[in-house]
């Protein structure tokens, strides 16, 4: 009894291919997480809530695979960038601003100066980034 396989090659490159995905993504993923530990140890902590929500994901995105390193709270742009006078990317007013606190007292404040946790994560590890990146799309 013998058995013919036809699309044999085509298969074979198919797997190639996804294999390759597969590597690409678990780089990736090395990469976000490289990214999110920086990020969460440069985060400034006052109750580390800011710190624990920095997560990382690696995902499909409009056809691509995407890594994303991320913090779903509110106000983790204001730490990364500061507001008012110190803003560094379109802050808040930049002049200083009064406001009333739940007890009625009126403060004035001229902002907050950036602390950023997220970008000096990223840029300190972009070569180490590259690297796996590169090794993962490499024919062997």
């Amino acid at each position: 009894m013998s058995v013919e396989i036809r699309g044999k090659e085509s298969l074979d490159k198919r797997l190639q291919s996804l294999a390759d995905v597969e590597k690409y993504a678990e780089a990736l993923k090395q990469a976000t997480a490289l990214v999110e530990g920086d990020a969460k140890r440069k985060a400034p902590k006052d109750t580390g809530a800011l710190r624990n929500s920095i997560a990382s994901e690696v995902k499909e995105q409009n056809g691509e695979t995407v890594g994303i390193v991320y913090t779903p709270l509110e106000y983790a742009p204001y730490i990364e960038y500061g507001t008012g006078l110190f803003a560094t990317k379109g802050g808040r007013a930049n002049v200083p601003w009064c406001y009333k606190d739940d007890d009625g007292h009126w403060h004035t404040t001229s902002g907050m100066k950036p602390q950023p946790f997220m970008h000096p994560a990223l840029n300190e590890n972009r070569n180490k980034i590259l690297k796996l990146l590169k090794e993962s799309i490499k024919n062997d």
